[in-house]
């Protein structure tokens, strides 16, 4: 089954970071990656997608500003402490990421996660709101008047792919009139 991990927190110990904390959907559960585990997600090695970082020209990871929209994330340095990436940006000790949408009534909400993984809905007022802010850092930007929200599906390969039944079934074929 393919997990969609969408990326919250950066963990380090010290100085030094360890891995990288993630939201997978539609479980709900956070798990850690290490960077070569999400490296080689990135690289399609996995049935896994991650959202929130993409991979450098020099291999090396970066925060997905292109396709997730993702513009800051939050260090987790200390315990119960966390800091954003790009401290400039912003002075919160908390993020949002939006993850969807679903219609209430005749009003648009936004489904989002917090960098400490609360999981709720906001009206568009308020996700326009929050985004000028920079507090939600990931999955949703601004275009003009409107409110851009990253899909969370990857584009199909370009490759043509046949089932592994098809080709069973046609060996099964050949192997019965040589007989």
């Amino acid at each position: 089954m393919c997990r969609k991990l969408v990326v919250t927190n950066e963990i380090f110990l010290g100085a030094r970071a360890i891995c990288y904390e993630a939201y997978s959907l539609p479980k709900g559960e956070v798990v850690e990656l290490t960077e070569k585990q999400i490296k080689d997600t990135l690289k399609d090695l996995t049935t896994d997608e991650v959202y929130g970082l993409r991979l450098s020209e020099a291999g090396e990871l970066e925060l997905d500003a292109v396709g997730f929209f993702t513009t800051n994330m939050m260090k987790k340095i200390h315990t119960n402490t966390l800091v954003p990436m790009v401290e400039d940006d912003c002075l919160a000790n908390l993020f949002y990421i939006v993850i969807g949408t679903h219609k209430d009534k005749a009003n648009t909400m936004y489904d989002v996660i917090s960098s400490r993984y609360e999981r709720t809905s906001f009206t568009e007022e308020k996700v326009r709101t929050l985004l000028d802010m920079h507090i939600i850092s990931a999955g949703a930007k601004m275009q003009g008047d409107k409110i851009i929200v990253a899909p969370l599906e990857k584009p199909e390969q370009s490759k043509p792919q046949q089932p592994a039944e098809a080709k069973v079934e046609e060996t099964a074929v050949a192997d019965n009139k040589t007989k």
